[in-house]
């Protein structure tokens, strides 16, 4: 009786300070810690972003505002301040889609908005520029010249399908062997991996960003994206999923990051654990305008990890019989039988295992495990023919019509630069309304165009479909045959 009490006493007095705190619920603030340098160790700086309820930057915090703790306790803020006020280089990696869809004003607009980006970088700070389509071009040297970094933006040409994976893991190697302490990867694509350019998977990929050690800046433009992937890419990371919904929102999404970036605030502490290869959670509390919040990051320590040494284990003696044969017993040798049998039974199948680990990792390349892996400076394809396939209008206005269909994306609606373009008689094809590309050996269907507009497949209104052989595709008053082409 006294234990539930003490309950209902708790419970009134946490509802107590929550009512006394209405301040604290109407401006709230959001913290992020996007990356732990540990060049110095035990000395560690922690790269902070602190936000208001809107998603602008706070300001003028200092060492007083930020409390600190790890795994094993509270930690000593040391100091804290404004990264631009610290002599703190940043490295920015620049990651630019090329692929065929951004040819025209999605290109144009991308180049001046990353120009103007390397433009309000610090002069202590670097940038480095990738660009990917069916392979990833090597990645442009760490450079603070400013000059030189807008004539490799301006020099960027659209055409091909998507490596992103491939992209993804360049730039998390660029980002982690550039010698400067702070790291960001600014990437921006308006697809998805298509046409089997990557040699990584997704989950390589995923991996490798979330040991580079810098925050993934995820731009996605338009509709024709993996928001899951890039989403989870920016979680892993540190960083921040931006959708940019049109080519005319990319300036923005680019002048955003750069003023997170420069009101991000260099926090100081000593840690106590020790230099051991170990991982720790550091967890950062920032206090603005009577409202605080909290945000944490993992990081592994530097050093070797400890291995301890093994305790020999005793050499288990024989155990003879006492019976009246004077040898060991039945009961002994049966069980030493039954553990041959288990022991060399699961060596089979353990050797089968490990074999057929090797036999995957074989096909598909290195293990996520693996950090030694170098994406080719420009991909080729390696596999089989790429399909093919044709795309034809059975029925309709434009009966007869056709495109072949390949490893570039075909987009198809009634405006002009559309590769199969159709036409609009009663309002119901939108300008861009439907889009078919190469992905992981299949022809791949993505509706465009929003709810007011259809594309069928068979007999289903469908936002993404596999195609097969003979299908069929109505769009407005078409009526398209999607025929599969085998590969010579």
């Amino acid at each position: 009786m006294r234990r539930f009490t003490r309950g209902l006493a708790a419970i009134g007095l946490c509802a107590a300070l929550m009512a006394a705190l209405p301040a604290r619920a109407q401006t709230p603030v959001t913290v992020d810690v996007t990356q732990v340098i540990t060049a110095a160790y035990p000395d560690v700086i922690a790269v902070v972003s602190v936000q208001d309820a809107a998603g602008a930057p706070v300001g003028g915090l200092a060492a007083s505002n930020f409390a600190a703790s790890d795994d094993s306790g509270p930690v000593p803020v040391v100091a804290a301040q404004a990264a631009v006020n610290a002599d703190v280089g940043l490295a920015v990696v620049l990651v630019m889609d090329t692929s065929g869809s951004m040819a025209g004003s999605p290109m144009a607009l991308t180049e001046e908005a990353a120009i103007r980006f390397v433009d309000s970088l610090l002069p202590r700070d670097g940038a480095i520029v990738i660009s990917f389509a069916d392979g990833v071009i090597a990645p442009s040297p760490l450079s603070a010249d400013k000059q030189a970094l807008a004539a490799t933006l301006q020099g960027l040409q659209a055409g091909g399908s998507t490596a992103l994976y491939d992209a993804v893991v360049a730039a998390a190697q660029a980002a982690k062997t550039a010698p400067l302490p702070r790291k960001v990867v600014v990437l921006l694509t308006d697809g998805q991996e298509s046409g089997n350019r990557s040699a990584a998977s997704m989950e390589q990929s995923l991996s490798e960003a979330a040991a580079a050690g810098a925050p993934f800046f995820a731009i996605g433009v338009g509709e024709d994206i993996n928001v899951p992937y890039l989403q989870d890419l920016a979680n892993r990371t540190g960083g921040q999923f931006l959708a940019a919904p049109a080519p005319a929102d990319i300036p923005a999404v680019y002048d955003r990051i750069g003023i997170m970036l420069r009101s991000q605030y260099l926090v100081r502490m000593t840690l106590a654990a020790p230099a051991d290869g170990g991982t720790s959670e550091l967890t950062l509390t920032a206090t603005a305008g009577g409202a605080y919040a909290s945000g944490s990051a993992r990081f592994t320590r530097p050093g070797a990890p400890s291995t301890p040494t093994p305790t020999p284990r005793p050499t288990p003696q024989a155990t003879a019989s006492t019976g009246d044969g004077g040898g060991p017993s039945l009961m002994l040798f049966a069980l030493a039988g039954a553990l041959g049998v288990l022991l060399v039974g699961g060596g089979v199948l353990g050797t089968r295992r490990i074999r057929r680990r090797r036999l995957l990792a074989t096909a598909s390349g290195p293990t996520q495990s693996s950090r030694s892996y170098t994406p080719p400076p420009m991909a080729t394809w390696t596999g089989p023919a790429a399909p093919s396939g044709r795309l034809t209008i059975v029925d309709g206005p434009d009966r007869g019509k056709s495109v072949p269909l390949g490893e570039d994306a075909v987009t198809l609606g009634s405006d002009a630069d559309c590769k199969l373009s159709l036409a609009d008689p009663d309002g119901r094809v939108a300008g861009h309304h439907a889009r078919i590309w190469l992905r992981e050996g299949h022809f791949m269907l993505h509706h465009l165009a929003g709810g007011r507009y259809a594309t069928v497949v068979g007999e289903n209104s469908l936002k993404w479909a596999v195609l097969e052989d003979g299908d069929e595709i109505v769009i407005g008053p078409h009526r398209l045959r999607f025929e599969a082409v085998p590969p010579p």
